[in-house]
């Protein structure tokens, strides 16, 4: 790994890749592109990211590592908080990390986690970085390419907090498979985390979802829960952005004892537990939908797209047409606008499945509508907004995720009942 100088000049950080102006004609490098080292396999790479300091993203960066290693899964993390790095400590482990021939070697974790971190190669722990960002951004890409990170199931990228040059390098120039949103309820009530989720879809890089930390605290004795910061806004948080929302973490003075102490992974909790399944899950289906589109253009079949007013509809039981799109391997067909049926439940799933649809694309769908599809073996496409040609452009291209969204607002919200089924009418 190339040692970076603290006094490097302005003229010399500009002729570096990465030099801050991307997108602009000045930059001389353009956006890097960086790539894993040559001896690692990486099979998903998540980055963690808050809209501000102090929700304790670190924390949970480090809970969902450990929680993943305890699945069986080979996790790293990648330190990207390079002048307030954290992890190190937070597990056990010390410097200096060792140089080997094809680069840097990870240190390791009592229990296999290897990471990466500013902390690592410094003298001494409490040694300040006095860098640009150029060169901030710079050392983040040595360690996703310069480390021999080997094979991993995981790769987590603790982000710094806020939207500036480390964020924005690593959604430019790593390829990301998600990035998980950290937030408080004090934060979720003004909504500083949208700013973060509005970079992230200026830039193309897919959110995999929400953790709500410090969200409330349990008594010992009584087990009562208590919400210290206020109630819980994760879910109305996630719905607004359109995102999934993967659950809350506790307020627990244990996390923090354990983390001073470079114990964190003796930390054992159901509700990280719980966290961490919604994560596993949600690339389990990630991969469910890149093979479905991989079959897609090799097969012949059809599509539906609910539609209001000429767009995706928001609400699928008052969708007031669909466009039927047929495709023959990934080319377009033949389409044509259909009327909907009467409003039921179970009246466009029935007529979908008579007509051989495979996918749906919607925007708002009810849970009840949602299990009607499925089990007629149709696979829905929810959260979509826009042109229905927009839309369908993205599933072909292989780029339209699906978000677990109800109708607008939340339940009751858009003029909805629900019976027993969970069916609007």
């Amino acid at each position: 790994m190339r040692k970076k100088k603290s006094n490097s000049t302005e003229e010399e950080v500009a002729e570096q890749p990465g030099c801050g102006a991307h997108g602009n004609s000045e930059c001389k490098a353009g956006i890097p592109r960086f790539s894993p080292h040559p001896e690692a396999s990486i099979k998903h790479t998540v980055a963690v990211m808050s809209g501000k300091g102090g929700v304790g993203k670190s924390a949970v960066t480090m809970l969902v590592a450990v929680a993943l290693r305890r699945l069986g899964f080979e996790v790293g993390i990648l330190d990207a908080d390079i002048t307030g790095p954290s992890v190190p400590r937070g597990l056990g482990i010390s410097g200096p990390v060792m140089v080997g021939e094809a680069g840097a070697i990870p240190s390791s974790s009592s229990t296999g986690i290897k990471v990466m971190s500013m902390n690592l190669i410094l003298p001494a722990e409490d040694d300040a970085v006095i860098w640009r960002g150029p060169l901030i951004s710079s050392a983040v890409g040595q360690f996703y390419q310069e480390c021999e990170w080997g094979n991993l199931d995981y790769l987590l990228i603790d982000l710094p907090p806020g939207t500036a040059d480390v964020p924005l390098t690593v959604m430019q120039s790593i390829p990301l498979d998600g990035i998980i949103l950290v937030s408080s309820p004090q934060e979720l009530a003004g909504m500083i985390v949208g700013k973060a989720v509005s970079m992230a879809g200026q830039l193309g890089a897919p959110i995999t979802g929400l953790i709500e930390n410090m969200s409330y605290v349990t008594c010992p004795s009584c087990g009562e829960r208590a919400e210290p910061f206020g109630p819980s806004h994760g879910e109305e948080a996630a719905r607004k952005m359109r995102t999934s929302f993967l659950g809350s973490l506790p307020l627990d003075r244990a996390i923090s004892e354990l983390a001073d102490g470079g114990r964190l992974e003796e930390y054992e909790s159901p509700a990280v537990e719980a966290v961490i399944g919604a994560v596993v899950r949600r690339f389990s289906d990630e991969k469910k939908s890149e093979e479905r589109i991989s079959t897609m253009k090799g097969e012949n079949m059809k599509i539906a797209i609910v539609m209001s007013g000429g767009e995706v509809s928001l609400h699928f039981g008052r969708a007031e047409e669909f466009m039927l799109v047929e495709v023959e391997g990934g080319e377009i067909k033949n389409r044509e606008i259909l009327r909907s049926p009467a409003h039921d439940c179970g009246a466009l799933p029935a007529l979908f499945a008579q007509n051989g649809v495979a996918s749906v694309i919607a925007g708002g769908i009810g849970g009840g509508a949602m299990q009607h599809l499925e089990r007629s073996g149709i696979h829905v496409y929810a959260g979509a907004k826009g042109s229905p040609e927009d839309a369908l452009g993205s599933l072909l291209a292989g780029t339209l995720t699906s978000s677990e969204e109800i109708c607008g607002g939340g339940m009751g919200t858009c003029g909805h009942e629900t019976n027993e089924d969970g069916c609007a009418h």
